[in-house]
């Protein structure tokens, strides 16, 4: 039997003897002939994609969803069952009685799913803590690192406080997004927020409208109004996107439209990203209300301000305000 260490990482029975750095040159595949062959032509059998993707994560190139679906069955061979009978990745339900292959499999998943999510939570959490830390901290892969504080997110909550505390005294720039979804739910409003406003000071002003969407739509805090009220230069559809999810008051969107541009079309969109199916998957999950409305005053407002901003998109937004108030006020 070859030795672990010179094991196949794909197949995990031949030795190693091709080093393929196509996808990353720091963290090359370290694959048998066989296996190599299989992986450059996209028809690696599912548990051998599966062995890679737990190493080196599903997102890379050779492993992707271009090539190969949620089972790692690759779209070349999947018409040819037979090609890979007995090598068949694992379930949810193969998995979800061990923590370690749990963790593995999910870091095979294009996305922290649901069920694996529920999977998780029925294990202590300070242990899923203990071994999403040790795994974090053993890894040179963002990804991989990226899943670990995803399930800090969506897991653990307060439990993960101290260790996401050490994660900003110990700042990595490349994990920003996952780090600041973790400390949403690991710390308090206005410690998380204090973190991650910090770290968005130096982000230019082009990028910052969507990296700050997706550093705090999670918070759900109005002190995230305060801030675009200070930072918002220039109107971009993030900066509506991250007010909807905001916990926005009617008195907030009505002196924002009073303020003028960029802040009143800001307004608009928040209104307007409120109403369900409008298409932003992240802020149908939160369903966001604008509350406080006074019913007599709604078309008043809007009229007045179109009066003043007579275009056609604001026309349009100020109809479908009208139309959804609704579902969009409470």
């Amino acid at each position: 039997m070859t030795h672990s260490n010179n094991a196949c990482e794909a197949c995990k029975l031949s030795a190693v003897n091709k080093v393929e750095t196509v996808d990353d040159n720091e963290q090359p595949y370290k694959v048998c002939r066989d296996c190599h062959q299989r992986l450059v032509t996209y028809s690696l059998r599912p548990i051998e994609w599966y062995n890679l993707a737990v190493i080196h994560s599903h997102n890379k190139y050779l492993l992707s969803d271009d090539f190969y679906d949620d089972n790692g069955v690759s779209y070349e061979s999947e018409e040819d069952t037979t090609s890979f009978s007995g090598y068949q990745s694992p379930t949810l339900k193969n998995v979800e009685g061990n923590l370690a292959d749990l963790i593995d499999f999910s870091i095979t998943r294009w996305s922290l799913e649901d069920k694996v999510i529920v999977s998780l939570s029925a294990y202590s959490p300070l242990y899923v803590l203990d071994y999403v830390k040790t795994k974090f901290h053993s890894v040179n892969n963002l990804e991989i690192k990226s899943r670990m504080l995803e399930i800090a997110a969506e897991v653990l909550g307060p439990v993960a406080a101290d260790w996401i505390r050490e994660l900003w005294n110990n700042y990595s720039e490349e994990l920003l997004y996952p780090l600041s979804l973790a400390t949403a739910t690991s710390l308090s409003t206005k410690e998380g927020l204090h973190n991650v406003l910090t770290r968005l000071d130096i982000i230019n002003e082009k990028d910052l409208p969507i990296v700050a969407f997706s550093c705090l739509y999670r918070f759900c805090s109005s002190d995230v109004l305060d801030w675009i009220e200070e930072t918002c230069t220039e109107f971009n559809d993030n900066w509506g996107r991250l007010a909807a999810v905001s916990h926005p008051t009617w008195d907030r969107m009505k002196d924002w439209l009073n303020k003028g541009r960029p802040l009143s079309l800001v307004a608009l969109d928040a209104m307007e990203n409120c109403i369900k199916n409008f298409g932003d998957p992240i802020i149908e999950k939160i369903s966001p209300k604008v509350t406080g409305l006074d019913t007599n005053n709604l078309e008043q407002v809007l009229t007045a301000y179109y009066q003043k901003d007579a275009v056609p998109r604001v026309k349009r937004k100020v109809e479908e305000i009208t139309e959804n108030r609704d579902v969009i006020f409470e």
